[in-house]
Formats: C-alpha cells, sequence, structure tokens
C-alpha cells in the first residue's frame, strides 16, 4: 500500500479508515476497492492543463488535508423535517451512511426493495458488479476510483418488473456535524426492471457552513421498456466541493427524463454519462443552475449513443449573478450503427452580474450518416426594453429584473412532470432569489 504522502490528496487516518472498511467486507468488494485504490493512487488529479478541466482549478481541494467522516448523526432534526415531505418514500443517508430510523423503509409499495448497498454487495449480486464493471470511467475517474476505494456504505434500491411505484422515491444525502476540511462519499445504485415505472429524487444538502468535500458516485441500470424520471438537486453548503458522477445504462425501448439542478456549493463538478445500450430509447437531459457569490459549477454531459432508433433532447439554463462562472461541456456520440437517430442539445445562459462568465461547448460526434442532430448555446443579459416596458407599468427595476429572470427559470422548470419534484425544486429557488443582489 502507498503512503499518504504519495497520494493524489492528503487524508489523514487513511490506513486506519481501509482497515475497518476491509473487515466489513465481502471477498468481492475487498478486492473491488483493493483495485479502485490502487487505480487512484496511480492518478494525478486533473489540472487545468487536463483538457476535460481546462475552466475549472482544483487548487482549492489540492492543497488541503482532509479526514474522513467518522460520525453518522443527524444533529438538524427540525431543518430536515421542513425538508422532507412525509408523502414520498424518503431514503435518508448521513455522511454516506444509509439511516433506516429516519428513512421509510418499513411500509415500502410492492415491486421496491432498499437495502444497504454494503448488504446487497455482501450476497454478490451479480447485477450490481456487471453493472459497475461495464459502466466505463468518465472525465471524473480520478474521483470515481477514490469513491470506490473508500465508500463506506450507501443504498441499493431495487424496482421489480412490471412494478409502478406511485409516490415518489426521494434519496435524501445529508452531510451534518462535520468539522471543516471532512470527506464524505456518498454512493447510490438503482435498478430498474423491465416494463417497471418510477420517480427518483436524489437531493445533496447541508444545513450547516461548513467547508467540505462531497464525491457522490451514482450508478442506474434502466431495463427495456421501463420508465424513470430521475433528478439530481445539489443544494450544499456554500463552502462545499461538490464532485458529482452518474452514470446510467439505458436499455432497449426505455424511457429516461432527466434533470439536473445545482443551488448550492462553492465549487460543483457534475458528470453526468448516459450509455444506450438498446434500440428506440428516449433520453432527455435537462438542468438549470443559479449562481451568485463567486460559485462554479461544471456541467459535463455524455450521451453515447449505440443503437439505432432513439431519441435524446437536452436544455441546461444558467443564470449567473456576481462574480459567479459556470462551465458546460455536453458532448453526443452517435455510433456508425445508431442510424435514425434524433438529438437536440442546447445550452443557454442569463448573465445578471458584470463580472459572470460563462464557457460553453456543446459537441456532437457522428459516425452516422442517416441522423437528425443539432446543437448550439446562447449568452445573453436581460433586455433593458423589456425592463423598461415593466418599470412603465409602476414596477421598480428590481421587481422587473426578478420577473425576467423567474421567466427564464420558469421556462425549463416547467419541463418536469412530477409535481413533487417541481415544487421542490421551486421552493429552493426561491430560497435563493432574495439573496440574489440585482
Amino acid at each position: 500500500m502507498m503512503t499518504e504522502q504519495q497520494l493524489p490528496l492528503n487524508i489523514e487516518g487513511l490506513e486506519q479508515y481501509q482497515s475497518k472498511l476491509n473487515n466489513n467486507s465481502s471477498a468481492w468488494l475487498k478486492a473491488f476497492r483493493q483495485k479502485s485504490f490502487d487505480q487512484w493512487a496511480g492518478i494525478s488529479m486533473p489540472t487545468l492543463k487536463d483538457e476535460e478541466w481546462k475552466y475549472l482549478s482544483l487548487g482549492n481541494v489540492v492543497n488541503r488535508r482532509f479526514q474522513i467522516a467518522s460520525r453518522h448523526e443527524l444533529i438538524e432534526n427540525r431543518q430536515f423535517d421542513n425538508y422532507r415531505e412525509k408523502t414520498d418514500i424518503n431514503i435518508v443517508l448521513v455522511n454516506g451512511v444509509l439511516w433506516g430510523e429516519l428513512s421509510d423503509l418499513k411500509h415500502l409499495p410492492h415491486g421496491l426493495d432498499v437495502s444497504s448497498l454494503n448488504a446487497a454487495l455482501a450476497h454478490d449480486n451479480v447485477e450490481i458488479q456487471d453493472t459497475i464493471s461495464k459502466l466505463t470511467p468518465n472525465d471524473s475517474k480520478a474521483f470515481l476510483w477514490m469513491n470506490q476505494a473508500l465508500f463506506l456504505d450507501g443504498a441499493c434500491i431495487q424496482v421489480s418488473k412490471n412494478a409502478v411505484i406511485e409516490p415518489l422515491v426521494h434519496i435524501i444525502h445529508v452531510t451534518s456535524g462535520i468539522v471543516p476540511d471532512t470527506m464524505v462519499f456518498p454512493r447510490i445504485f438503482i435498478s430498474v426492471a423491465e416494463a417497471a415505472q418510477v420517480n427518483i429524487l436524489e437531493s445533496h444538502i447541508c444545513f450547516e457552513p461548513v467547508p467540505y468535500l462531497s464525491n457522490a458516485v451514482t450508478d442506474m441500470r434502466i431495463a427495456a421498456n421501463a420508465v424513470v424520471g430521475y433528478c439530481k438537486a445539489q443544494a450544499e453548503s456554500h463552502q462545499a466541493v461538490h464532485i458529482g458522477t452518474t452514470r446510467i445504462w439505458q436499455e432497449k425501448g426505455s424511457s429516461l427524463d432527466s434533470f439536473s439542478f445545482n443551488h448550492g456549493g462553492e465549487v460543483t463538478r457534475n458528470n453526468l454519462s448516459i450509455l444506450i445500450k438498446g434500440e428506440g430509447t428516449n433520453t432527455i437531459m435537462n438542468g438549470l443552475y443559479g449562481l451568485d457569490g463567486h460559485q462554479q459549477v461544471d456541467n459535463h454531459t455524455l450521451l453515447d449513443i449505440q443503437h439505432p432508433n432513439c431519441t435524446s433532447y437536452q436544455l441546461y439554463k444558467g443564470l449567473l449573478n456576481d462574480k459567479s462562472r459556470a462551465i458546460f461541456n455536453g458532448k453526443i456520440y452517435v455510433h456508425a450503427i445508431a442510424q435514425k437517430t434524433n438529438a437536440y442539445q442546447l445550452n443557454k445562459h442569463l448573465l445578471l452580474g458584470k463580472e459572470a462568465r460563462v464557457d460553453t461547448k456543446p459537441q456532437l460526434e457522428i459516425f452516422a450518416d442517416d441522423v437528425k442532430c443539432t446543437h448550439g448555446a446562447t449568452i445573453g443579459q436581460l433586455s433593458q426594453e423589456e425592463i423598461f416596458y415593466l418599470q412603465s407599468r409602476c414596477i421598480t427595476q428590481q421587481m422587473a429584473i426578478q420577473l425576467l429572470s423567474k421567466g427564464f427559470i420558469d421556462d425549463i422548470i416547467n419541463t418536469i412532470k412530477n409535481d413533487s419534484i417541481r415544487t421542490k425544486l421551486s421552493r429552493l429557488l426561491l430560497k435563493k432569489f432574495p439573496e440574489v443582489k440585482f
């Protein structure tokens, strides 16, 4: 085993932590962790010299000394109770560990099974092992391997064949009761069987203004003809660094309606990779990020289309104020076999702050000749004519800017079909608006 000084990040008590992990791991998981650790230890952290990271500096991460969260207790019970809804199926993880007492696991609807990820892996779950091994690393492989080597627990969510899960499944990751410069490793595996239907919201929240690093990984496998609505909402501490990796495997005839929402965090990197592993799929990849102050968000998406007759639609919007910064890199890769593909991609930004900055790079890589693929990007400011018109109707300048900004946001929020998810995101936005300095 390499010494701590040779590792890409400086982490206190790593050997003792790994020993604890190995004592509670199955043979397969122990080997999986060790392989991931070796891969992580043998790679450098990404820098501005790396093409996929050239706009986002991680100097604030590399130069710190971290410790891994040792406590997994929720201390903000009142704030947490105000956040979750009793009508949802709440699956709660505190600092990366599943908490049954806080979760709604006793009366799950027929066709839905939830367990700790450690328990699922202890029984040599072939589907999980097969999916994790076949989902290739994306642009955040250093953080992916670190998560796989060091995650303590997680949640395994399985939806049975033909099951229709009516309530919203809400996965809530809470970072709580930590000291500054703590690391947490949220980990989720989701399996949706053939012809099943489910809506999932995955939230990352923190009620404390404390600096930490959240290295989160979610893997999802969607079987043939299944219908999935999936939203990831990131509302971390404004001093936190959030590195998120989401990998989705989509099979024949399945439908995925995904939404990425970013509200918190000082620095956020989202990596969303969707592999199309069957013909006739439908994929929606929408996203919204509202930033102020010195917040930075970097969204990297990859849609890898490996089969014909597939459709996809992607729209990401960003609202930036003050000195905030957004990066968007969206790639659609169409293989030669993927004829009759119909793919649309668009990225839009509204700049409210004079020093806000955007770097956007929509990409199409097409190796099939019978396809319809378009992409584009826009960056702009509010129209002074529209502001003047509203002012002429006795609306203040600040209120006019807020109304026009809300219209920009509502356009994409209204694409969310699930009422519960749409309501939750709207509430988060309402909390954000009073902080915006126009």
